[in-house]
């Protein structure tokens, strides 16, 4: 990866509720994305969507200390240097924020741990009930972890397991999942819960012996979801994410856009779903409301995610590093990892945002008789990934809307 070529940004007309520009350190430039034929709506999700890969592209770099410092000249650096230092703060945060899905703290111990077989037939039983336990009660904390790592590959002690898992948290009737935001399981459930992952685990290994075709990511997750696991709920986050793995490690194919946006219009309202309503909010274009209008947008988005071409030159870069550090193609798994990262990058743009202000509130409380003028104004402040504020150019404002209004008299 070429750094200084990935500090590029884009601006798009916000609406004047948020602002009305917005610079993103890492997104591509206006003129490589101004013939792909794209709705406005649809290229400034395109264009979060390969802001949110380099910055995952770049993050994996710093993991390796291959990095090198970021331009702080460009008004989004200190931004994104904030949004990586919490990355790196914590495992939890790690899982949370790092863009691209192989390189946080528990999918690395699990890669690790666990590397992925060349034949998945080589998977037993245990090692699927591997992936389901770490990924269900212990993803985001590196010590719970490696306290349900099976030694072996002998069926392990489910009673025993339980009372493991059952011991961690502060409360005896809940166990929190932070990977997961406010997810919480109940102890009493989780022997009910081991005992169904493992005839899961069972079933998945015996068709893998009959060597059948790879099941599709649909029949696989509607295999977990009929097992009525407490806490794994239909459209629920830990089923997607876990017939992921599954991906990952061979045992089906990769879900198709058709299944995304199936979850996202039946899950909450936050990751994958904020994300589309946070395009919205800074294009002023509407959302899409209908299953149909979603695939169809997903569908156009990813389309040239999946086979950039020479004139897309940015796009290209980032999809080959990206290949390079996980070690396979971008899939609709890495989509909706992609998407949920908007979210936090604008989540904790705002909780960013909201302490700036009060520390400058702070920092300058009038003394009595001050004149009203020394106050701040920061109404023509954009925010950026990291929540610091940027003022923006007339120049830079003026060539934006001007790409902006080709891309529309080219449309009509």
């Amino acid at each position: 990866m070429h750094v200084a070529e990935h500090q590029s940004f884009l601006s798009f007309p916000l609406s004047d509720s948020i602002h009305k520009m917005a610079n993103l350190c890492f997104s591509p430039s206006p003129a490589e994305l101004r013939y792909l034929g794209l709705s406005q709506y649809e290229t400034y999700l395109l264009s979060r969507l390969v802001q949110t890969l380099r910055l995952g592209a770049y993050m994996s770099m710093k993991l390796s200390n291959t990095d090198v410092p970021l331009d702080s000249s460009h008004p989004g650096a200190a931004d994104c240097e904030a949004y990586i230092k919490s990355a790196f703060s914590s495992d939890m945060l790690s899982d949370r924020l790092f863009p691209l899905r192989h390189t946080g703290s528990s999918m690395r111990f699990i890669l690790a741990q666990r590397p992925v077989p060349d034949d998945a037939s080589k998977l037993t039983t245990v090692k699927i009930f591997q992936l389901c336990v770490w990924r269900t009660f212990a993803f985001g904390n590196k010590e719970h972890l490696e306290e349900v790592t099976f030694k072996g590959d002998k069926k392990p002690d489910l009673q025993k397991l339980a009372s493991t898992i059952q011991m961690w948290g502060n409360g005896e009737l809940k166990l929190p999942v932070p990977a997961y935001g406010q997810l919480q399981i109940t102890k009493a459930k989780i022997p009910t819960m081991l005992s169904s992952l493992w005839e899961l685990s069972e079933e998945i290994s015996s068709k893998l012996k009959s060597k059948s075709s790879t099941p599709t990511f649909t029949a696989l997750h509607e295999r977990l979801l009929n097992k009525k696991i407490p806490a794994i709920p239909p459209h629920g986050l830990i089923a997607w994410l876990l017939t992921s793995d599954f991906f990952e490690y061979g045992l089906c194919q990769p879900p198709t856009i058709q299944n995304l946006a199936d979850h996202m219009m039946k899950s909450g309202t936050s990751g994958p779903k904020g994300a589309i309503k946070i395009v919205a909010e800074e294009t002023n274009q509407p959302a899409p409301a209908t299953l149909e209008e979603l695939a169809h947008v997903l569908t156009r988005v990813f389309a040239i995610i999946e086979s950039p071409t020479e004139n897309t030159p940015t796009i290209q870069q980032v999809v080959a590093d990206c290949k390079d550090i996980q070690g396979r193609e971008l899939t609709v798994v890495d989509l909706e990892h992609a998407l949920c990262k908007i979210a936090r990058q604008n989540t904790r743009a705002k909780a960013g945002k909201g302490k700036s202000r009060e520390s400058r509130a702070k920092g300058r409380q009038p003394k009595a008789g001050a004149r009203k003028e020394n106050m701040v104004d920061d109404s023509d402040a954009g925010t950026d990934a990291g929540g610091i504020q940027i003022k923006l150019t007339r120049s830079k404002k003026q060539e934006v809307m001007a790409i902006v209004g080709k891309q529309q008299g080219d449309r009509s």
